[in-house]
């Protein structure tokens, strides 16, 4: 998905709002806005929004001398998800369809997500798991794939969310497959780092690995153009692969293999070029 002019609002949004995270003196707001602006001007639009999004937040970290503005944001994330998991493994167990509830509630964790402008109620959004349903012709192809599947490579997304991908890797686990799980080399935004995986104990059920290892910079989608070799064989070569959230889909939805997306549209950009409204519940295959 490329760059649209209603991205750049959003960038200059989020590098504010880092900004403040990280201090309260207005001043060096408007020193690091300026040179987001700057940057921005020059930019080419042809990009997917993670390219240029992890140069928007290179730059926050870097003029305000901070690494991870967003960590406490993460670790709260992190530890409002783990409260929940024994609930939401509890509504996985009862349900008629495990698997169908946890590929659900994998998406609702996508709600966690401090890039998007719109923020959704977590515990709103689990009700709507159960009650709502999503794409039956690509669940039927979906799981229909992870049946068939050996290996299966999975795209995180945010901090927190994690543990709701914990309840579907889980499930694949159970099926005896084989999962590799993909986070992010370097702090962007609230995106999921190794340390955030083995938190939540994803480690314990599928290999972690960071898809832009080597790199100093990550964006909030996978970049192929930065992943590593590790990565891009598995990604080459994986029976199936799942991608979180609306970076991943901003960067890989023109990547030529099929994926199967999982996230909740937070974005009218999204929206617009995912054909569905936003606060939907989204299970889409491309490729």
């Amino acid at each position: 998905m490329r760059t649209y002019l209603d991205c750049i609002p959003c960038f200059i949004r989020q590098s504010l709002e880092a900004s403040r995270m990280v201090t309260s003196d207005e001043s060096k707001h408007e020193i690091v806005l300026k040179k987001v602006m700057r940057y921005l001007q020059v930019s080419s639009f042809n990009n997917p929004p993670p390219e240029l999004s992890k140069e928007v937040h290179a730059i926050v970290r870097n003029m305000l001398n901070c690494k991870d503005p967003y960590k406490e944001v993460k670790k709260k994330s992190n530890e409002m998800a783990k409260e929940l998991y024994s609930r939401l493994e509890q509504i996985v167990e009862e349900a008629k369809n495990p698997l169908l509830m946890a590929t659900k509630l994998a998406i609702i964790g996508n709600v966690i997500d401090f890039g998007a402008m719109n923020r959704f109620d977590v515990n709103d959004m689990i009700n709507k798991a159960i009650t709502e349903n999503i794409d039956g012709n690509a669940y039927s192809r979906f799981r229909e794939s992870i049946e068939k599947a050996q290996t299966i490579l999975y795209l995180a997304d945010n901090a927190g969310e994690i543990f709701f991908d914990k309840l579907l890797i889980k499930k694949f686990a159970e099926m005896g497959k084989k999962i590799v799980y993909a986070v992010k080399n370097n702090p962007i935004i609230n995106d999921a780092t190794i340390e955030d995986a083995k938190f939540a104990g994803i480690d314990k059920f599928a290999e972690v690995l960071s898809a832009d290892e080597g790199q100093d910079k990550s964006a909030p989608g996978i970049l192929l153009n930065y992943a590593s070799s590790k990565f891009l064989n598995y990604f080459r070569n994986a029976d199936v692969v799942i991608a979180k959230g609306q970076g991943n889909y901003e960067s890989l939805s023109n990547s030529g293999r099929e994926i199967f997306f999982l996230l909740v549209v937070k974005c009218p950009l999204v929206a617009r070029d995912i054909r569905a409204d936003v606060g939907k519940l989204i299970l889409k295959v491309i490729g």
